[in-house]
């Protein structure tokens, strides 16, 4: 391995580090298994480095590694993990989510060209590079994605308002009754 090389990759792991941890972190969410994502990720690529042809696609392929990297640890967890309490599935949802809140409910394939476009600013063309699609397929998942967040955001609205109707006009039979 050439010095170049490997300082080509140094680079490349620096400057795409946090938003493979970000991926990692979306996928898994727990901090400690997206940092051993990002590692598992590192080390694969470092072991498959001379099958890369360019040094444009080391950012690309570092980042399809941390998601097969998190995909692994998805798929190890599913032989382990107990089914979540009962009480917790039946909690109410929070009122006011974040956008996060509903990328994160997501199916993965919108949550991901979501995240990668929005909170890591990638291009349409890098996204569809790291996940094996074509930039129709990455564009298109993006625009439905959006449109999904914006249903889900005039339903709850739609759900708040119809919420407030209801209180507001309890209230005036209640005003009513008392004689007020």
């Amino acid at each position: 391995m050439s010095d170049q090389n490997e300082q080509l990759f140094i680079d490349a792991v620096k400057a795409k580090r946090q938003a493979m941890w970000r991926v990692a972190f979306h996928l898994l969410r727990s901090e400690a298994d997206a940092e051993d994502a990002v590692s598992a990720a590192v080390e694969s690529t470092w072991k498959h480095l001379p099958r890369i042809r360019t040094k444009e696609a080391l950012p690309g392929y570092l980042m399809r590694s941390v998601i097969n990297a998190a995909h692994d640890e998805l798929r190890r967890r599913k032989r382990t993990t107990p089914i979540e309490p009962l009480e917790n599935v039946l909690q109410a949802p929070e009122k006011g989510r974040g956008i996060a809140d509903y990328v994160a409910g997501m199916d993965e394939k919108y949550s991901l060209p979501l995240l990668m476009k929005f909170d890591e600013e990638m291009q349409e063309k890098e996204i569809a590079a790291a996940l094996h699609l074509h930039r129709g397929t990455v564009s298109s998942r993006i625009t439905r994605g959006l449109e999904m967040i914006r249903k889900e955001m005039r339903k709850e609205e739609a759900e708040d308002a119809s919420g407030r109707i209801e209180e507001s006009a309890s209230g005036r039979s209640a005003d009513a009754s008392c004689g007020l």
